[in-house]
């Protein structure tokens, strides 16, 4: 949804923006590892053979809805289902598919009680449910405050998306209720989840700080300082000084309830995890940010080390077993090609 996870950007934009651009067969071979480099940061490490329901709930993996087999998916995003890669290719191919990007903790649908008439061709020894299986309106193909799809035909703002790490739904920079930093960050977690996780307050020095002036309603700074004759302060102090006496979880809490920009996934370490806290995250659901393995960065890291490993073992050394007129051909056919190349290799990642 963000460009910098968009396997379709990079160079192959600027192909048909110029007809003088001559390609030789090795600036092919390159756009190609790029493109399967991208494309695999979003699949990981998934087996396209294999329905991944055999591995259990995965910490993460990439995921997809399909709205053919169930069209009321379209409305009811908790009669949708998620299938897994290696299904999409083999149990429902050529069907409507919503891509999800990856979810965690999901197993596999494919062929369960949410599909009428349908087993799934690859594992059909499947529990009716995965009652663990968490839905939301990505699975009937909205995202966003605005309920829209991605991409929308009808919004004329091109507009990045950003996913929440903790809902994992996907959000407009625009629709965020707060201005996005200039500077790079890791992670991000909406407004609704840090209204609903209000210990996410007490960790707000680790978050980045927007430098825009503030508004009417942003009269307070980012971080509250302790003021020990204010009410506000007073009431906030109370409420943490009920917490057992190993509790490192800061005792300021920031006012500002809004979508949190965090600099780096090190601030997860930063989590207090005494008993208490630990009993808090349980209850409300939360406990994998706690979790080493949960950031998406490192799912992506392991499908690029995959693409990798494939491109490397790729045998480039056949160019040099063609004689000249071959080569010579080969070169001009790729040449050839490039007034088509953007949406050749673009149907390549979605293949």
């Amino acid at each position: 949804m963000s460009a910098e996870n968009d396997p379709t950007e990079n160079k192959t934009d600027n192909l048909d923006d110029s007809d003088g651009v001559t390609l030789t067969l090795n600036d092919v071979l390159e756009l190609e590892d790029e493109l399967i480099e991208n494309t695999a940061a979003v699949l990981g490490a998934a087996n396209d053979k294999t329905c991944s329901y055999v591995e259990g709930y995965l910490k993460r993996q990439a995921l997809y809805s399909c709205l053919t087999c169930i069209p009321e998916a379209k409305s009811d995003p908790e009669k949708g289902a998620g299938i897994c890669l290696a299904c999409s290719y083999h149990c429902h191919d050529g069907h409507e598919l919503v891509e999800l990007y990856t979810k965690r903790n999901f197993r596999c649908d494919c062929g369960n009680s949410k599909f009428t008439n349908m087993v799934c061709n690859l594992y059909n020894e499947k529990n009716e449910v995965n009652d663990l299986n968490s839905y939301n309106q990505n699975f009937c193909g909205m995202y966003c405050v605005c309920h829209r799809p991605y991409p929308d035909p009808e919004d004329p703002v091109p507009d990045e998306m950003i996913q929440c790490i903790i809902c994992e739904d996907w959000y407009h920079t625009r629709h965020l209720g707060t201005e996005v930093p200039s500077s790079n960050f890791a992670e991000m977690i909406c407004e609704l989840c840090v209204t609903k996780h209000e210990f996410l307050l007490h960790y707000d020095q680790l978050n980045i700080k927007k430098s825009a002036p503030a508004t009417e309603d942003q009269n307070t700074e980012e971080n509250i300082n302790v003021d020990m004759n204010d009410e506000n302060t007073e009431a906030v102090i109370s409420e943490t000084s009920e917490d057992v006496s190993d509790c490192k979880r800061p005792k300021e809490k920031s006012q500002k309830v809004c979508a949190k920009f965090w600099v780096d996934v090190n601030w997860r370490k930063e989590l207090c995890t005494c008993d208490e806290c630990l009993k808090m995250y349980e209850n409300e659901d939360v406990a994998f940010l706690l979790d080493s393995e949960d950031p998406v960065h490192l799912y992506e890291e392991k499908g690029k080390a995959k693409a990798k490993e494939i491109v490397e073992k790729h045998d480039r050394n056949f160019m040099n077993s063609m004689n000249r007129v071959q080569l010579v051909d080969c070169i001009a056919g790729y040449n050839d090609l490039k007034q088509h190349l953007a949406e050749y290799l673009k149907k390549i990642c979605r293949e």
